[in-house]
C-alpha cells in the first residue's frame, strides 16, 4: 500500500511538471508574440526577410516557330571566406585559385586570387563573407564553377553564394519592338509582354534572404536549386521575312522624306492575323527613329483620302450610285454651304463618272455625291451614320495590345458638333479620327469579299508544350456590304493604281488594289508651315488577296503626297513578299475551288447534312438517323447505319459523342481513351450485349 502510495506522489510530481513547463511555454509564447512581438519582428525584420523569386518569364514565338523573345538566365558569384573549416579552406585554396584563374578571370594570377582569399579570410577583411568570384556567368558557367575545389561543398561546406537574374532577350533585335514590349525590373512596360503578362511570368516563389555587413542582401540558400514554374510561351502571328521587309522599307522612307514618323501594318486577308506591324518615331535625343509608340495601334488622326473607299461604299450600298454614275468635278473647286474645297491638284475636269473621279481621288466629286444623298436628304445623316457603324468603322478592332482608342466619328444625333458641312469633309476624310489598324481592318474586309475579320496577334498560349488557349480567326458572319457594292468598290480600287493617283506605282510583278491618301495635320511646323500625313491602303494580288497593308507617314517634309511617300512603302511590301510567298501563293491557286471530300465516318445523319448544307459539299441522302459515309467522285453517300439491338455495332469511325449514345443505349458501360474518332473497340462487333463494359479507343 506504502508502495503504491509513493508510486502515486511520484506520478503527480511529473505530471505537476509537466503542467508547470506547459504554463511557462504558454507564457512565453503568448509573451513574446503578443507582448513583445513588434519588438522581436523588427529586430528580425532587420537582418532576415522573405524576397519573391520570380519564375524565368515564359517565351514569345512567331508564327512559324521563331523565338521573338526569350528569358536568358545569368548568375553572379560570391564566396563566403569563413563558412568553410580552415581545414577544408587551407587544403583547397590553391586548387580554387588556379581554377579561378583558368577558368574565370585571367587577368588575375592564381597567386593573386590566393593572396586575396586569405588576406580577407585571415585579417577578416569587410567583404570576406561574400567575395566576388564573377559576375554575369551562365548556367553551363555556374555548373562548373560548382564543382571547383572549396565551392563543391556548397553553400555551408564551402560558402558558395549565387544570385540569378533573367535578362529578356530579342534574337531578331529591334524586329517588332513595340509590339512585343520590354520588361524592366521584372514589370513589363507595354507590348505583348504586357498585355499578357499574367500568362508570360509564370508562378512567383519566395527566397529566404539573410543581411550581412555592408547592407547587402544574399539567399540563404543556392537559388540555382529553386526552380519555379516557368511562365506560359505566347505563338504569336507575326510572320519574321515579312516583318523584317516591311520594317526596312517604311524606315527607308521616313529616311528620304524626313518624316516625324511612320506606321505599317501587315495583315492576313482570311483569317485577320497580323503578320508585321513597324511604328517609328524620330528621337531628337537620339537622332534617330526609335519605336517609342505603337501608332498603328494607338495613333488617332484624320484619315483624309483613304477614307473615301467608305464613302463610296456607303452610296453604292445604298443603290445611290454605280461606277458610271456621272459627277460635276467642277474644275476641282466647290462652296459647300460657306466654305470652299478645292481638289489636291487642278485638273480642269468638269462632268465624269465616279470611276474616274474616285480614281483621280477628286475632293470635290466624292463630297459632291455624299451631300447629295445624305445631307440633302431627309434623315440622310442618320442613314450615313448607320453605314459608318454596320462598315465597323465606330468601333474599336479589340487587339490584344494596350493603348487602342476608339475611333472619334461624329453622331447627329447627339450634339457633337455636326454642321452643314460635316457630311462633304467627312466624305473625304476629315471630322473624323482612326487609327491606321482601323483602317486597315475595314480595307481587308473589302478585300475579303466584305466580310470583317478581327485582327489577332497571338494565335496559342502554350504550357509545357500543351495549348492551353487557342485564338482563332473571328469574323462577321454577314458581309459588311452587298456583293455588288463590294466588287464595284474593288473595281474603283483597282482603276487607282491602273489610271489614278497610284498609276506611278504600279508593278511589273503583280497587280494590287487601293487608295493614297493625303490628309492635313492639326497643326503647323516650327516655320509655320502646313504639315500632312501620307498613306496608302490596299492589298494584294489585286484577283484572289492574300494580304492587306496600311502604310502612314507621319509629317514628312519632302513628299508628302500618299502616293510619294506612303506609297512607293506598299509597292515595295508587297513584290518583296508575293516573291518570298510566291509557291504559297500558287500552290493555293492550285487547290482553290476545289472541295475536298472528307473520308470515311459514321454518325448522326443531321450532323452530316448540316455541315454539308453549310459548305456546299454535295450530298445524296439514304438514311434517317444513323449513317455511314461513303465519299463517291464528287459528292458523298449517307447510307444507312443498321443495328442490331441484341448484338454489339461497330462504331469505328464515330465521333465520341456518336458512340457513347449508341452504345449506352444499349445497355453497355462505355470507357473511352484518346481523343477524335473511334478507331478501335475492346469488344468484337456482332458479340451478344449483355451489359458487359466495352473500352473505345480514339485516334
Amino acid at each position: 500500500m506504502e508502495r503504491k502510495n509513493e508510486l502515486l506522489i511520484r506520478a503527480y510530481l511529473v505530471m505537476l511538471l509537466f503542467v508547470v513547463l506547459t504554463v511557462v511555454i504558454f507564457y512565453r509564447v503568448v509573451k513574446i508574440s503578443l507582448i513583445e512581438g513588434e519588438q522581436w519582428r523588427s529586430v528580425g525584420g532587420k537582418n532576415v526577410k522573405m524576397a519573391p523569386l520570380n519564375a524565368e518569364r515564359g517565351n514569345i514565338y512567331s508564327d512559324d516557330g521563331s523565338v521573338l523573345v526569350t528569358s536568358l538566365p545569368f548568375f553572379d558569384i560570391r564566396m563566403d571566406l569563413m563558412a568553410s573549416r580552415d581545414a577544408v579552406f587551407y587544403e583547397g585554396v590553391d586548387s580554387l585559385a588556379h581554377m579561378l584563374h583558368s577558368n574565370v578571370d585571367s587577368s588575375k594570377s592564381a597567386a593573386t586570387w590566393k593572396d586575396e582569399m586569405v588576406s580577407a579570410r585571415k585579417n577578416e577583411l569587410p567583404g570576406r563573407k561574400y567575395f566576388r568570384i564573377a559576375n554575369d556567368i551562365t548556367y553551363n558557367q555556374l555548373l562548373k564553377i560548382k564543382q571547383f575545389p572549396i565551392l563543391r561543398k556548397g553553400r555551408y561546406g564551402g560558402g558558395l553564394i549565387v544570385e540569378k537574374r533573367t535578362v529578356r532577350e530579342k534574337p531578331f533585335k529591334s524586329l517588332a519592338q513595340r509590339t512585343l514590349g520590354e520588361v524592366r525590373d521584372n514589370a513589363p512596360d507595354f507590348g505583348l509582354e504586357s498585355y499578357f503578362d499574367e500568362n508570360l511570368k509564370g508562378q512567383t516563389d519566395s527566397l529566404l534572404m539573410k543581411r550581412i555587413p555592408g547592407g547587402k542582401w544574399i539567399p540563404v540558400y543556392d537559388v540555382s536549386d529553386f526552380i519555379a514554374k516557368q511562365g506560359d510561351d505566347l505563338y504569336t502571328t507575326l510572320d519574321v521575312d515579312i516583318q523584317d521587309i516591311v520594317q526596312k522599307e517604311l524606315l527607308n522612307s521616313l529616311v528620304s522624306n524626313k518624316a516625324k514618323g511612320g506606321s505599317a501594318v501587315v495583315m492576313d486577308v482570311k483569317t485577320g492575323a497580323v503578320k508585321a506591324i513597324s511604328n517609328f518615331k524620330w528621337s531628337e535625343k537620339q537622332q534617330g527613329y526609335v519605336e517609342s509608340y505603337n501608332h498603328a495601334v494607338g495613333t488617332l488622326s484624320e484619315p483624309g483620302s483613304t477614307f473615301k473607299t467608305a464613302t463610296v461604299l456607303a452610296l453604292l450600298d445604298d443603290g445611290y450610285v454605280a461606277e458610271d454614275t456621272q459627277v460635276d468635278l467642277n474644275k476641282g473647286k466647290k462652296k459647300f454651304y460657306s466654305e470652299y474645297m478645292y481638289d489636291s491638284s487642278p485638273h480642269g475636269i468638269g462632268k465624269t463618272d465616279l470611276k474616274n473621279a474616285f480614281a483621280i481621288s477628286s475632293n470635290v466629286g466624292i463630297a459632291t455625291l455624299a451631300f447629295d444623298y445624305y445631307e440633302r436628304r431627309d434623315s440622310g445623316r442618320i442613314n450615313f451614320r448607320s453605314k459608318l457603324s454596320k462598315f465597323r468603322l465606330d468601333k474599336k478592332v479589340g487587339i490584344k495590345l494596350e493603348g487602342e482608342d476608339a475611333p472619334r466619328i461624329k453622331n447627329p444625333t447627339a450634339d457633337e458638333g455636326w454642321s452643314g458641312t460635316t457630311i462633304p469633309w467627312m466624305a473625304h476624310g476629315y471630322e473624323l479620327q482612326m487609327t491606321p489598324l482601323q483602317i486597315l481592318a475595314f480595307y481587308n474586309a473589302i478585300a475579303n469579299g466584305g466580310r470583317y475579320m478581327k485582327p489577332y496577334l497571338v494565335k496559342e498560349i502554350r504550357r509545357d508544350g500543351k495549348v492551353l488557349e487557342e485564338f482563332r480567326p473571328r469574323g462577321t458572319r454577314s458581309s459588311i456590304a452587298s456583293k455588288k457594292a463590294i466588287k464595284a468598290m474593288q473595281n474603283m480600287l483597282e482603276e487607282v493604281v491602273l489610271t489614278g493617283t497610284a498609276k506611278s506605282l504600279k508593278s511589273d510583278v503583280l497587280d494590287y488594289a487601293g487608295k493614297t491618301g493625303t490628309s492635313r495635320a492639326n497643326y503647323k511646323d516650327e516655320e509655320g508651315k502646313e504639315t500632312y500625313n501620307a498613306s496608302f491602303a490596299g492589298y494584294f494580288p489585286a484577283d484572289n488577296p492574300r494580304y492587306s497593308v496600311m502604310v502612314v507617314v507621319y509629317q514628312p517634309e519632302l513628299n508628302y503626297h500618299g502616293a510619294k511617300a506612303a506609297g512607293p512603302v506598299f509597292k515595295s511590301v508587297a513584290e518583296k513578299v508575293f516573291a518570298i510567298k510566291n509557291d504559297r501563293f500558287a500552290q493555293e491557286e492550285m487547290t482553290e475551288g476545289k472541295v475536298e471530300l472528307p473520308g470515311k465516318h459514321s454518325g448522326y445523319v443531321g450532323d452530316f447534312t448540316k455541315v454539308f448544307n453549310h459548305t456546299g459539299i454535295a450530298y445524296k441522302n439514304d438514311a434517317n438517323s444513323w449513317a455511314v459515309l461513303d465519299p463517291a467522285d464528287e459528292k458523298m453517300n449517307i447510307e444507312k447505319m443498321k443495328f442490331n439491338k441484341s448484338q454489339v455495332p461497330n462504331v469505328a469511325g464515330m465521333g465520341l459523342r456518336d458512340a457513347l449514345y449508341v452504345l449506352e443505349n444499349l445497355g453497355l458501360q462505355v470507357y473511352a481513351e484518346g481523343v477524335g474518332k473511334v478507331k478501335n473497340q475492346s469488344i468484337k462487333p456482332g458479340t451478344k450485349i449483355n451489359g458487359q463494359a466495352i473500352n473505345l479507343y480514339l485516334n
